[in-house]
């Protein structure tokens, strides 16, 4: 029987999960080389290296069989598709087996927490499928970028920012209990949180919500590694999910958390829920924010989001 085999460009970043990636690559390099499979890689050194690295892959690839295929965490492959889509490479599919520490997008697309699992789909897949990705415009610094996750302003990006911070992240991570950091850093922030002020549009639709402490965009059902906070969203709808949560005392909130964990629809007074291809949010206080588990620093937004695809080289697709 014929079967498809792709020539594998990869990008490898030891950093991710605390240095975790290490040991995965190791399995990943083992097992290709033991299948006698073609690839080559580079491994990303600094910040910002795995945009420069797919852009360069993307730019001057002149093969019709290259397949990117990614190790590391859900910013190693933030980074790896805005390097291709910035090259303007829309026919360039991405393959991934995480190696992080929130691996959200992995969990909302059912891929393996084992990489030899994960290689094995990969190696069987025979065309790519098209699977949805945000595109943002931040108005305030002109700043335009890419998630496959979620962008956030407020509490989950103040939890981001906190556990980025931490100095267990790196010890959690390298027990496999990265997430611990997200759920320890929660409580830290819920104590001294503020309220702020967001604008949405959505089409017709315009809303001003004087006290938001939750404002995300997600293309997916999680975030913070492992959060449920939308199970409706879906990364084949053509469509992104608005979450918006009002302040509430803090015992009410932590039962909203208690409702997210329990993957719980969370249809209460105070929370706003909008799904569409076009969304725009503001808010006019300084606020922090995230992007895929990355820091965005603290500033006032003025977002504009739109929905995109990506090829992926993932198997058939299965996403929660």
């Amino acid at each position: 029987m014929w079967r498809y085999v792709a020539f594998f460009q990869m990008i490898f970043n030891p950093a991710a999960g605390g240095g975790n990636s290490v040991a995965t690559w190791h399995i990943v390099k083992d097992e290709l080389n033991r299948r006698g499979v073609d690839f080559r890689v580079r491994t990303s050194k600094h910040p910002g290296h795995t945009v420069e690295l797919a852009h360069q892959i993307a730019k001057f690839n002149d093969r019709d069989d290259t397949v990117l295929l990614v190790i590391g965490g859900d910013g190693t492959l933030n980074q790896a598709v805005t390097g291709i889509r910035e090259a303007g490479n829309t026919t360039m599919p991405v393959a991934y087996v995480p190696a992080g520490s929130g691996n959200d997008f992995a969990r909302a697309n059912r891929i393996s927490k084992d990489p030899l699992t994960v290689l094995d789909a990969i190696l069987d897949t025979q065309a790519p499928v098209r699977v949805d990705i945000g595109e943002f415009h931040e108005r305030t610094r002109d700043q335009h970028g890419y998630f496959v996750n979620n962008v956030g302003v407020g509490f989950d990006a103040a939890v981001v920012d906190a556990a980025n911070q931490s100095r267990l992240k790196g010890f959690l991570n390298r027990v496999h209990l990265g997430t611990l950091a997200y759920i320890l850093s929660i409580f830290g922030v819920l104590f001294n949180r503020h309220a702020f002020e967001a604008r949405v549009h959505v089409g017709d639709e315009h809303d001003i919500i004087p006290n938001a402490y939750i404002c995300t965009t997600t293309n997916h059902p999680y975030f913070g590694g492992g959060f449920p906070i939308m199970p409706g969203a879906s990364v084949i709808d053509g469509q992104l999910d608005l979450i918006v949560v009002e302040e509430r005392h803090w015992w009410i909130f932590i039962f909203l958390c208690a409702q997210i964990l329990l993957r719980k629809k969370l249809d209460f007074e105070g929370i706003h829920h909008y799904r569409a291809a076009k969304l725009y949010v503001e808010t006019s206080s300084l606020e922090f924010g995230q992007m895929d588990g990355e820091e965005l620093g603290t500033r006032p937004f003025e977002l504009e989001f739109n929905v995109t695809d990506q090829l992926f080289w993932m198997g058939d697709l299965n996403p929660q």
